[in-house]
């Protein structure tokens, strides 16, 4: 067991090790990377109607906002098309979350 993970990890420093660059390749390579402002938005999410945070860039395309406790355990899952001028309400027991939407995450202390 202990032989097949060293294999494994090797595999994958090899693996990521290889690089290609745009000037060198025989097929074209989508370098742009940039979001357009009419593909993001910033979401606006009230905790226990007391406080309001911000999260920026989230893609329009997300469909939930996760909440998860400390240990990695999903507490929450807010549908984000109910949400109404992108505002969503939480109520949340005091403890430490991360909220995330899609590719952005952000932790959160409820007091």
């Amino acid at each position: 067991m202990i032989r097949c993970k060293s294999i494994l990890l090797s595999l994958l420093l090899i693996g990521s090790a290889s690089v290609v660059s745009a000037e060198n390749a025989d097929f074209p390579i989508n370098t742009s990377f940039a979001e357009t402002d009419d593909t993001v938005l910033t979401l606006k999410v009230t905790i226990n109607e007391d406080t309001e945070i911000e999260l920026e860039n989230v893609l329009k395309t997300t469909n939930y906002l996760d909440v998860y406790n400390l240990l990695g355990v999903k507490v929450t899952s807010v549908n984000l098309k109910k949400c109404v001028d992108n505002r969503c309400s939480l109520d949340l027991n005091k403890g430490l979350y991360i909220l995330k939407a899609g590719k952005v995450a952000k932790k959160v202390i409820v007091r």
